[in-house]
């Protein structure tokens, strides 16, 4: 038997609609999505508000869009049937084990949002800790951000937070630097400022399209060509940034 999902530490769980079957860590039994339906009353509160407030997406947001991509579905002799999951109408109020399906969905899906985008340090922004805590395999998330346009919406819109850090810390790297201790005999005496020429280079290429194509040459070992003005660089790319914060507010 499968257990109510908790914030989890390691995968276990599928949709059997997706046909992904893996084995439950504490047992030799396989078993799928359907092993591992809940409801939002069972899952609680107090646990849901606290994914709510690292995902900064309600719950209830992911469930109706859940329900109103039901619209995909072909028409069947089941596609009426308010407890069935080829249940084709929007409206309807879903019971029994189609309701267990999606809010099912719509809470491992929240999980996903809250842990990719306030993981641990040493995990955020990973997809595979996202979706390893929500207990489900990376097909299955894949299946999911395809066929409902919500979630995928938001996981995109955490990528490209992604990016963003990315750049603010490339940028800290390579124009503003990071201090390094000096040390004589053990004893630290001093801080040295440095920085990262080879993400300065890479920064400013992305911005500056003129930068790209001749103002530096890399050579085979992968440094700087020693004629370029490092602290010139620095300067445009700061100036180049601005202009762009500028534009952008």
């Amino acid at each position: 038997m499968g257990c109510l999902i908790t914030p989890p530490s390691s995968s276990f769980g599928s949709n059997t609609r997706d046909l992904h079957w893996v084995c439950h860590p504490c047992s030799n039994s396989r078993m799928s999505f359907y092993d591992d339906l809940t409801t939002l009353d069972q899952i609680g509160a107090e646990t849901l508000s606290e994914y709510e407030r690292r995902a900064l997406v309600p719950v209830t947001a992911l469930l109706d869009a859940i329900q109103r991509d039901r619209a995909r579905y072909p028409m069947s002799d089941s596609s009426h049937m308010p407890h069935s999951l080829t249940c084709n109408d929007p409206t309807a109020k879903a019971v029994g084990e189609l309701q267990r399906h999606e809010e099912t969905k719509a809470y491992k899906m929240l999980v996903m949002i809250a842990e990719f985008r306030d993981g641990p340090p040493e995990a955020k922004f990973s997809l595979r800790h996202a979706y390893t805590s929500a207990r489900i395999m990376r097909d299955t998330m894949q299946k999911w951000r395809h066929e409902h346009k919500l979630f995928d919406n938001i996981m995109t819109s955490i990528q490209d937070e992604m990016v963003d850090t990315m750049r603010a810390e490339a940028y800290r790297r390579a124009v503003i630097g990071h201090e390094e201790p000096v040390f004589y005999q053990g004893i630290r005496t001093d801080t040295v400022r440095k920085f990262s020429d080879g993400l300065l280079q890479f920064t400013l290429m992305g911005y500056d399209a003129k930068f790209r194509a001749k103002d530096v040459n890399m050579n085979v070992s992968g440094q700087l060509d020693s004629n370029i003005n490092i602290e010139g660089l620095r300067d445009r790319l700061a100036q180049r940034l601005q202009q762009k914060s500028k534009a952008e507010d």
